[in-house]
């Protein structure tokens, strides 16, 4: 059921089925009323609501080809926008625009008209020319419907192509991940190494039943199998690992032979998905960052709101903690182990293409030190420590002695801000 509902919310074709169904629904009725029960309900009905066959099929025949116009505009609209959004901002974002909601309901709302006006059509028989019918009016409140909506998508997407927008709501989806992590890790028990129990017997390897990436795992599910059959489930793969079919996903720890399938509670497709992997999250505002700050675009003030938003995203991460993830049942017993977040890797694969292709332009580097800094006002004291080694890695190779004194200045300020106040405890 899982896996069904994971595609049907990768589809983009949900919404306007479902506006389409409504409408084959609605001129149904419709047309049931006009044909069998309108010589019962016409004196209660007001004069307006009623026209003549002849009028009606002219309305709905005017409705059907304005609807059709429109939604074709609709859909070069939103190729339009696609292409945008490829060629300027990032080919990952992409689905960020096609699963919007407004869109697909634009879409949903005129097929919908259009199917209400031909099946009304369609039925519409002559035996009616002794009574009145009700479908051309009906129709004519779709069609103001379907104009106010126009209006409504017009507006929407001439918001929605703004690069502010776009970050907002790539802002919003990685939000939404650090929740989801933050979640899983408030009742369980986090580890810096992976220890596995010895009171298990036996030891196998689980391979993988395709290549691709994996977009999401069922941890309740797989907690609750393991649970049944008296089994621990060691992962050494994590969400938005690329996996080769038959390489191994995880480790069953058990005392007997375990042969069940797990492979339903394992989501892997062939791109990666930002609603539960926050480094694909942040990937897609790097890559809009990388155009920003790119010969052919050359908007670097993009790229340093971009880069300061990365910083707003990682300083909340301080409710993350680091280390290996122990998932236990009912009675407490472990039953899944999985590695879920590292600081030190998302802060290095946030940033490393920034720094190597952003190095020859100070305003880069700067706004990259302002979200280092952003991050460690919020994280603790390892991680601040974490934080001013990583400015060290940003600022490798740069000619401090050919710099110009102001930008130097101002560098060193920041520098200056991001030492830690005190000394990193020595390990045991």
């Amino acid at each position: 059921m899982k896996q069904l509902l994971m595609k049907i919310r990768k589809g983009i074709w949900v919404v306007p089925a479902l506006y389409s169904s409504a409408s084959l629904a609605l001129a149904i009725i419709t047309v049931s009323l006009d044909t069998y029960w309108i010589h019962k309900v016409e004196p209660f009905l007001p004069v307006m609501m009623l026209t003549s066959i002849d009028l009606a099929q002219t309305v709905l025949s005017a409705i059907a080809s304005s609807l059709l116009t429109m939604t074709t505009f609709t859909f070069s609209t939103v190729m339009v926008v696609l292409t945008t959004y490829s060629s300027q901002f990032s080919p990952r974002t992409l689905q960020n625009f096609v699963r919007d909601k407004t869109t697909m309901r634009g879409l949903g709302i005129f097929l919908g008209g259009f199917i209400y006006s031909i099946i009304s059509l369609l039925f519409m028989r002559q035996s009616l020319e002794e009574h009145l019918v009700s479908s051309a009016f009906v129709g004519v409140l779709y069609a103001i419907v379907c104009l106010a909506f126009f209006a409504y998508f017009i507006h929407h997407i001439a918001t929605s192509i703004q690069i502010s927008r776009l970050i907002e709501r790539l802002e919003e989806e990685a939000l939404k991940v650090i929740d989801y992590y933050h979640g899983i890790q408030k009742d369980q028990e986090v580890h810096p190494y992976k220890t596995i129990p010895v009171q298990y017997e036996k030891v196998k390897e689980y391979p993988s039943h395709q290549s691709g990436f994996i977009q999401y795992i069922d941890f309740s599910g797989l907690v609750n199998t393991a649970s049944e059959h008296n089994v621990l489930i060691n992962f050494v793969k994590g969400i938005g690992d690329f996996v080769k079919e038959e390489e191994t996903l995880f480790y069953i720890h058990s005392h007997h032979d375990y042969k069940e399938d797990l492979s339903p509670f394992i989501f892997i497709g062939r791109e990666r998905m930002g609603e539960y992997d926050l480094a694909y999250s942040l990937q897609k505002i790097v890559e809009v960052a990388l155009r920003a700050i790119s010969p052919g675009i050359n908007d670097p003030n993009t790229a340093r709101d971009s880069i300061k938003y990365l910083g707003l995203i990682l300083s909340e991460t301080h409710l993350i903690r680091d280390g290996v993830i122990t998932m236990h049942d009912e009675d407490r017993h472990p039953r899944l182990k999985v590695t879920l977040f590292s600081f030190n890797h998302i802060l290095y694969n946030t940033y490393y293409q920034i720094v190597h292709y952003g190095k020859g332009d100070i305003s880069v580097i700067l706004a990259i030190m302002d979200s280092l800094i952003m991050i460690d006002r919020e994280v603790n004291t390892k991680r601040k420590h974490i934080v001013y080694d990583f400015h060290k890695y940003v600022i490798h190779g740069m000619e401090m002695d050919q710099m110009q004194e102001w930008d130097l200045y101002y560098l060193n300020e920041k520098i200056e801000t991001l030492k830690p106040d005190q000394p990193i405890a020595p390990k045991e």
